[in-house]
C-alpha cells in the first residue's frame, strides 16, 4: 500500500492559506482520479484507490500542521507499512512561488510539519513534494504569519497550475517513482547554489 499525506490545517479559516497547499494538491489528485474523502482514521480524512493493481490512501491529518506526525505515524502502524511507501506534499516558503522540489529524503529544515513526521517515525526516508510558496522576503522574520496568509489575487492563478502540477506529481511518482518526478519537477531556482532538489526547507 502506499500513502499519500498531504499536510494543512483543518477549518474553513485555514482553507485557502499558503500552509495548506498540501491539502489542496491532495484533493486535486483525488478528482482526477474519481477518489473521494469518505471517513476519517487516525484522526485524518481519508480516500482510497488503487493504481496499477496497487492500493493507495491518500489522507489529510487534521491534528494541525505541528502535530501532522501523530496522523502520519497511526496511519504507517494501522496500514502496515513503512516510510519508504509514504509520499508527503506541503508547503515550502524556501522555494518560490511556481515552483516545486521532489526529494525522497531529507531534514525538516524549519518545516514543523516534516518534523513531527520524522519524530514519529524515527526516520526521514519518505518521499516528500515541497511546494513553494515564497513571493518576497518575510516581513519582520515572521514565518508563521507568513504562511497563514491567503494568496492575493494575483497569485491565484500561479497557484491553481502549481496544485496541479503537484497531482501530476504524486501521479508520476506512484506510477514511475521519485527518480522520475525528480527528473521531471526538479528545477535550480535563483539563488539556489546546491541546485535541484538540495537547499533549506522553511
Amino acid at each position: 500500500m502506499k500513502l499519500v499525506i498531504g499536510l494543512g490545517n483543518p477549518g474553513e479559516e485555514y482553507r485557502q492559506t499558503r500552509h495548506n497547499l498540501g491539502y489542496l494538491a491532495v484533493e486535486a489528485f483525488c478528482r482526477r482520479r474519481r477518489l473521494r474523502f469518505r471517513g476519517r482514521r487516525c484522526r485524518a480524512r481519508i480516500a482510497r484507490g488503487r493504481l496499477g493493481g496497487e492500493e493507495i490512501l491518500i489522507a489529510e491529518p487534521e491534528t494541525y500542521m505541528n502535530l501532522s506526525g501523530e496522523a502520519v505515524g497511526c496511519l504507517v502502524d494501522a496500514c502496515a507499512a513503512s516510510p519508504s511507501d509514504l509520499v508527503v506534499v506541503c508547503d515550502d516558503a524556501a522555494i518560490a512561488l511556481g515552483s516545486l522540489r521532489v526529494r525522497p529524503s531529507g531534514s525538516d529544515g524549519g518545516h514543523r510539519g516534516l518534523r513531527s513526521i520524522h519524530e514519529a517515525l524515527g526516520t526521514a526516508d519518505f518521499a516528500r513534494i515541497r511546494i513553494g510558496i515564497r513571493t518576497a522576503p518575510v516581513a519582520g522574520g515572521d514565518l508563521a504569519q507568513e504562511v497563514l496568509a491567503p494568496f492575493s489575487s494575483e497569485e491565484r492563478e500561479i497557484v491553481s497550475r502549481l496544485i496541479e502540477q503537484a497531482a501530476d506529481c504524486i501521479d508520476l511518482i506512484l506510477e514511475k517513482g521519485v527518480v522520475a518526478a525528480m527528473n521531471r519537477f526538479n528545477r535550480r531556482q535563483p539563488r539556489d547554489p546546491d541546485g535541484p532538489g538540495r537547499g533549506p526547507v522553511r
